[in-house]
């Protein structure tokens, strides 16, 4: 099949936007269940006593942090 000019500049063109297309679409398709950002931290000082609070920002749960479960895992604080 034998093209004149333009056409094989407009079949060019049209592959090249094809590409370009296709690479953002792909380059798009990123999971929506990202985890950065999911969990907010605020800390105090009263006297001697110290604390934070935890909130998952995905579920809502709120979790308080102090020295009688500093050590536990996230899962496992109440």
């Amino acid at each position: 099949m034998k093209f004149t000019p333009w056409k094989e500049r407009a079949l060019y063109f049209l592959l090249g936007a094809l590409l370009v297309f296709g690479t953002l679409f792909l380059t798009g398709a990123i999971s929506s269940q990202s985890q950065i950002g999911r969990y907010r931290i605020s800390a105090w000082t009263r006297g001697q006593f110290v604390g934070a609070m935890i909130v998952d920002t995905t579920t809502g749960v709120v979790k308080y942090v102090d020295r009688t479960n500093e050590k536990l895992p996230f899962d496992q604080i109440k």
